[in-house]
């Protein structure tokens, strides 16, 4: 119970630091915001994996099945990364590349999903 909930702190303040870093990367650089919306966008996205650990942390508190471990955390990884992308994309501007990174991310999602779906019900 006490290692459940030491997670669950440890997933919100990822959770936390993340969403504020990606809607402020300027927080931790010095480097000049990006004239056009695709690379303004782009220095966010790192930002989301943060966001990823955190969801990781708060939602998936075993180690065993290792597979099923590793399919959450790409799959929690994945949805940090969309979050942060639109978010990106929602303060610095729209362009297609960057729609089209989100199809590209919610297919692999959708794929990692379907793994942990596949390992948790048990027909691997």
């Amino acid at each position: 119970m006490e290692h459940s909930l030491g997670l669950k702190v440890i997933g919100i303040l990822f959770l936390i630091a993340g969403v504020v870093l990606s809607y402020n990367p300027e927080l931790v650089s010095n480097k000049p915001i990006p004239s056009d919306p695709f690379n303004a966008v782009e220095r966010r996205i790192w930002w989301g994996l943060l966001i990823g650990f955190g969801l990781f942390a708060l939602f998936h508190h075993q180690l065993h099945p290792i597979w099923l471990t590793v399919a959450a955390l790409l799959s929690a990884l994945t949805i940090g990364l969309i979050i942060t992308r639109v978010m990106g994309i929602v303060l610095d501007g729209s362009t297609s590349k960057q729609w089209q990174a989100v199809g590209i991310e919610v297919i692999v999602l959708a794929g990692f999903l379907f793994w942990y779906w596949k390992l948790r019900s048990g027909s691997s």
